[in-house]
C-alpha cells in the first residue's frame, strides 16, 4: 500500500483541509479521493510527487511532474 495525501482547495487554491490515506494504487486513490471530496478542487500527492489536479467538476488530469 502506498501512502497519499489529499489538500482540499478553495477559490484562490490556497489549502483548507488535508486527509491522510492508502490506496494500492494511483488510481485507487484518484477515486478515493474524489469519493471522500465531491465537488471540491483538490491536489492529490503521493509523498513529494504529486500525482494528480482533481478539478470540483470533470476528469482529473494525471500529473507527470515528479
Amino acid at each position: 500500500m502506498l501512502e497519499y495525501k489529499v489538500y482540499c482547495l478553495d477559490r484562490q487554491g490556497r489549502i483548507v483541509s488535508r486527509q491522510e490515506f492508502e490506496a494500492a494504487e494511483d488510481a485507487a486513490a484518484i477515486v478515493q479521493a474524489r469519493a471522500d471530496h465531491p465537488g471540491v478542487d483538490c491536489e492529490l500527492w503521493c509523498g513529494a510527487r504529486k500525482v494528480a489536479l482533481l478539478p470540483a467538476e470533470g476528469e482529473p488530469g494525471l500529473s507527470r511532474s515528479a
